[in-house]
Parts: structure tokens; sequence; C-alpha cells
């Protein structure tokens, strides 16, 4: 995923950044398709279960703490994809490739 030419903070890092807000980054540019949310994930893969989702990620290498509750907590899309790689062949691959469009 490559950094926004115009980004001058946080190196990049869109959904961690202070300046952005409503799903939007500092130049106002939707975050849609470069991140998703944990509810996103859940609901597509898991049936909305959370900590399911958090596990099947951590397994694409995402790190997350898999009993924390957020589901507004952003995924960059190269996990995402990541995770479609390794379930490429099963009903959470097909699903992750519906999600990514």
């Amino acid at each position: 995923m490559a950094i926004p030419d115009y980004c001058t903070q946080n190196g990049g890092d869109c959904p961690t950044c202070a300046l952005v807000n409503y799903g939007r980054d500092c130049q106002n540019n939707p975050l849609k398709g470069r991140f998703f949310t944990l509810a996103q994930i859940a609901e597509t893969c898991t049936g909305g279960n959370e900590q399911a989702a958090r596990k099947l990620l951590n397994d694409a290498g995402a790190k997350l703490d898999e009993y924390t509750k957020n589901p507004g907590e952003t995924i960059p899309r190269k996990i995402v994809i990541d995770l479609l790689a390794m379930r490429a062949g099963d009903r959470i691959g097909r699903k992750l490739a519906e999600l990514l469009g």
C-alpha cells in the first residue's frame, strides 16, 4: 500500500493518524478500500464474531489482541489480502474476495 504523496504525518498510517476522522484522510479522501474495519471483516467471515475474526487476522500476521473488543479497529488491505491468500480455497477466502471487490 503506497503512502499518499500529501502525507506529512504518521508515516502514512492513516487509521492511527490524529488528522483522520469519519472514514476520511487528512485531505478528505475516503479511506474506503485502503482499510477495513474489524466489524466488516467479522461480519463477512465469521458471522459477526469479532474474536474469531481477530484470530484469523492474526494468522495472517496482524498482531491483534484477540480479547479486545473494538469493532471500529482498522485493518490494512494488505493483511486482508494475505488472509485471502492463506484461505483462498475455502468459504472465508471466497467471502474475503467479495469484500475486496
